[in-house]
């Protein structure tokens, strides 16, 4: 049987609650073993079956080592297959081992066994190695950018040029998250988006029943229903299963058109963000904790059609994808394949120039969002207790801002092997100094510093990418981040 998610208000509100500090824990304390807990009910709310990347400090001089993973503490070992910065690969349980920067990026996610994942790193001869969890990856496998890509309108009458989408974008190894309108789609529709799901990089999301315009006749059966059609109707592909439940993690606004009321019934339905139609939004959107979901999301810019609408210039396509990808953002392409012109260069010429690099996350709108579900609901963690007590870092490191892009305030940590002079500073993109968030002599060990989006002064600063730097002895590190407001 299905797993049927329309509930009432007053259930929903009590089962998430205004305290999610409980959602995920991650403990390596004991047999040097990791264990990363999922609280039960978001378990079941929500699946969480993609592979989240979780980073581990390995020892300096590792080489040869391996990762293993159980769901069950009874469970055997089953060691997690190996990959390098040069295979392309996403959205698969996989290990990079990082020996220049001594870091093991373990992807994996939970299954329908237990609530939980254990994980253990050991070297070529067995014997498990010491290793601290310091955080999980912003992108899947700590990629630089992310590239995902959405369709509108599958209905009945559109049905062949989607399935024809669906295998262009295939063929240069693009996910494409399918916005299906329900009470437009016949039996032989489904049939055929069924094989599309089956056949690999196709997502589906929900587009409501019958696309109208705002406001909704019926509400609660546009967008509930449609989930539950989307629901009974497939067989959802694994990153959207947890035994018998079912997720559709995304909800497209028909028309770009939105007011509050859709914005509630699309938390009570679960979905975790709303896509809309306007162009120049290249990051993730924030969370909101009061409708424990994401704000509602635009797109990089659309794919479209000489005689009707969305940019059809190679150069302006590629340009914006490149400028993404410099930012380390999210380049989010839509189409509406029923006016995508095939016969033309441009689709196929930008489609190339976007596809098939290692250093870049294709993944599903839907199953980008689930990932970053666990980063938003538990961004503070506290590795005080992990495993830490009595050691000290191994090298200097200064790690990725978090969250980041930010509004207004980002966490910075950084791991100090000896007492040393710290100087810790925030620069614009011309390179001028704005603040400096530490200059001072500190103890080793591991330490954060958190930056609100201030100058020295203590003014707010405008949005756009700053760089941080740490200099200890003659080790210096940078990085960027993105202030959004």
């Amino acid at each position: 049987m299905k797993y049927s998610f329309i509930i009432s208000s007053l259930f929903f509100c009590h089962l998430r609650g205004n305290d999610n500090s409980s959602i995920l824990t991650i403990d390596t304390e004991s047999r040097n073993e990791t264990v990363i807990s999922i609280d039960s009910q978001t378990h079941i709310d929500y699946g969480l079956a993609y592979p989240i990347t979780y980073e581990f400090n390995i020892p300096l001089g590792s080489y040869n080592l391996r990762s293993y993973r159980k769901f069950q503490s009874n469970q055997n070992w089953s060691q997690i297959v190996e990959k390098t910065s040069d295979d392309f690969f996403n959205g698969i349980e996989a290990v990079r081992f990082d020996y220049n920067d001594n870091i093991a990026y373990v992807s994996i996610g939970f299954s329908d066994l237990t609530d939980s994942i254990f994980i253990k790193i050991t070297d070529n001869d067995s014997n498990i190695i010491d290793v601290y969890y310091t955080q999980m990856s912003q992108y899947y496998d700590n990629r630089n950018a992310v590239v995902t890509s959405t369709a509108d309108d599958w209905t009945y009458y559109f049905n062949e040029k989607f399935v024809r989408t669906c295998r262009n974008f295939r063929s240069f190894n693009l996910w494409l998250s399918c916005a299906i309108v329900t009470n437009e789609c016949d039996p032989d529709t489904y049939i055929d988006i069924q094989n599309q799901l089956d056949s690999g990089y196709v997502e589906v999301v929900s587009h409501s029943r019958t696309h109208p315009f705002v406001p909704y006749d019926d509400l609660e059966g546009e967008v509930l229903g449609s989930k539950q059609d989307l629901i009974d109707n497939l067989d959802l592909p694994i990153h959207n299963k947890y035994g018998e439940h079912e997720y559709i993690y995304a909800w497209v606004a028909p028309y770009g058109e939105y007011n509050g009321s859709i914005d509630s019934m699309v938390s009570v339905a679960k979905y975790l963000v709303t896509r809309m139609t306007d162009w120049g939004e290249h990051w993730f959107s924030n969370w909101n904790q009061g409708l424990y979901k994401y704000d509602p999301v635009g797109v990089s810019i659309e794919v479209g059609s000489l005689s009707y609408w969305g940019s059809t210039d190679t150069t302006e396509l590629n340009n914006t994808f490149d400028w993404v990808l410099s930012l380390g953002g999210i380049y989010h392409l839509v189409c509406h394949p029923n006016i995508l012109e095939w016969d033309q260069d441009f689709t196929w010429v930008h489609l190339e120039h976007i596809s098939n690099r290692t250093n870049i996350w294709y993944t599903g709108f839907g199953h980008l969002y689930a990932y970053h579900f666990l980063q938003s609901t538990y961004p503070n963690m506290n590795l005080s207790s992990h495993n830490r007590n009595e050691t000290v870092p191994e090298v200097v490191k200064l790690y990725q801002n978090y969250p980041n892009p930010f509004n207004p305030t980002t966490q910075i940590r950084y791991d100090l092997p000896e007492d040393a002079n710290v100087n810790i500073t925030i620069y614009d993109i011309m390179g001028r100094s704005i603040r400096s968030l530490v200059n001072s002599n500190q103890t080793a060990g591991y330490r954060s510093i958190q930056w609100n989006a201030t100058n020295n002064l203590g003014e707010p600063v405008s949005a756009g990418m700053y760089i941080y730097t740490i200099q200890s002895g003659e080790f210096r590190q940078t990085k960027k981040m993105v202030l959004l407001k």
